[in-house]
């Protein structure tokens, strides 16, 4: 199509790593006892990657805080953890109404500025960013922001982390102007608590450095990703599971720099890492596998990438369950891999499918939707199928449009597919139209 399309190769990870998600109380009591050590051992669970058990951990301790009196605020706990799990299966819809009802508890037993509080604001703002509900995410972070500002001050890590989070929320918007001073500040904060080689700071500039990445200035991101690679192997060892993600963003900034060779060899390693430490069905090995096949795909090793990208969706199907996001990442990448092989009737059930997850699990504005909307015109196109791409387009300008706002950067690639469309059905006054738009949108680099 004229030019480029958007495509779902890879989404790298954004070390976007949500402190205090779930916490726990100790409190004395035999009781208590029992309700502390089944939450630390769902907690536990939860980092381990067992999520089945995790949940039913969780559930437990609900139960079990069903008995204490009202407005105790392991009750309000109970709830948040059980909200978190959810969250981190990926059952975003089913998180929403726990952290809200989280919410609600602790504003009502522990007042409106209570650093709990902001813990839940965190926490609802964390799942609205996901589901791509940013106006919602916003207030929710901004609110936290205040509570620890006013409870702890204005250089505090806690106020770090929000600012980071926030950070996190305008960057998903493509908001880079917003992003990077609260990244700084949060970058200065932890530094100055924790000194320039501890984990969050690192964290921090891994983040910033992802922003970099996403505005092509590779030459800024690749030094701050190897600061962060360097703290994480002296704090953690070579073996750490966390090393895996900046190992992969590293791997992913060689990748768009045309330097295949070092993105395979950073993927393998990063592979070989989560291997080991989570075992050969974790979902993080999953996504290592995903990553190192779109190297593949990248070099032209198309049958090397084509078995790498069934043995990840495997592992997530049977890890994840079959309608996970993590999971229709993957499908779309396979679909990908298709499309480019012209193998048309493998690719397009792929897509479908993809896309289908995508809006149960995120709903049907969600800006990755127009990704892959994009991609499946792009299918239709490829068949000469036109009438069958033009709707598609359409919905995906919608969605990007309603998301981002009309102005963005981010809709050139859309407005131009659908420009190209429009002239091979012969509707050349909208798209001259179109191509104008976006020649607008591109002037203002």
């Amino acid at each position: 199509m004229g030019g480029s399309m958007a495509t779902a190769l890879c989404r790298i990870a954004a070390g976007l790593l949500v402190a205090l998600l779930a916490t726990i109380y100790a409190s004395g009591g035999a009781r208590a006892d029992e309700w502390y050590e089944v939450s630390k051992a769902g907690l536990r669970a939860a980092d381990e990657g067992r999520f089945d058990d995790a949940e039913a951990l969780f559930r437990e301790a609900l139960r079990l805080s069903d008995e204490y009196t009202e407005g105790d605020p392991r009750q309000a706990t109970s709830v948040n953890n059980l909200a978190y799990i959810l969250h981190a299966q990926g059952r975003y819809l089913a998180a929403e109404p726990h952290y809200r009802e989280s919410l609600a508890m602790r504003e009502t037993a522990l007042g409106p500025d209570h650093p709990d509080v902001a813990q839940s604001c965190n926490n609802l703002a964390e799942l609205y960013r996901v589901l791509g509900r940013y106006p919602e995410a916003e207030p929710l972070h901004q609110r936290a922001l205040e509570i620890r500002e006013a409870a702890f001050g204005a250089k505090h890590p806690e106020v770090a982390q929000t600012l980071n989070n926030l950070g996190v929320l305008y960057a998903n918007q493509g908001l880079f102007e917003k992003a990077e001073p609260l990244y700084q500040r949060a970058l200065e904060i932890r530094t100055a608590s924790y000194g320039k080689d501890h984990l969050t700071t690192a964290e921090t500039r891994q983040n910033l450095a992802t922003l970099y990445y996403a505005q092509s200035r590779y030459e800024e991101a690749e030094p701050l990703y190897q600061q962060a690679l360097e703290i994480e192997q002296k704090a953690l060892g070579a073996e750490h599971p966390s090393l895996a993600t900046t190992l992969s963003n590293l791997a992913e900034l060689h990748r768009v720099q045309g330097r295949l060779d070092e993105a395979v060899e950073l993927h393998r390693r990063a592979l070989a890492i989560r291997e080991k430490a989570l075992g050969p069905n974790h979902p993080e090995t999953a996504q290592s596998l995903n990553n190192l096949a779109v190297a593949h795909f990248a070099k032209g090793e198309y049958q090397t990438a084509e078995e790498l990208y069934e043995r990840s969706i495997a592992i997530k199907e049977a890890a994840l369950g079959a309608d996970h996001p993590e999971l229709a990442l993957t499908l779309n990448n396979l679909a990908e891999l298709y499309r480019t092989l012209r193998r048309f009737d493998e690719a397009e059930p792929l897509y479908v499918r993809a896309l289908r997850i995508d809006e149960a699990s995120l709903g049907p504005t969600h800006p990755s939707l127009a990704l892959g909307l994009n991609n499946l015109a792009l299918l239709h196109y490829d068949r000469g199928a036109y009438v069958e791409a033009e709707p598609l387009l359409r919905r995906a300008l919608s969605i990007e449009e309603k998301a981002l706002g009309p102005e963005h950067l981010e809709l050139v690639t859309t407005i131009r597919n659908l420009a190209e469309v429009l002239r091979e059905l012969r509707h050349y006054e909208e798209a001259d139209q179109l191509e104008s738009r976006a020649n607008a949108l591109r002037a203002q680099l």
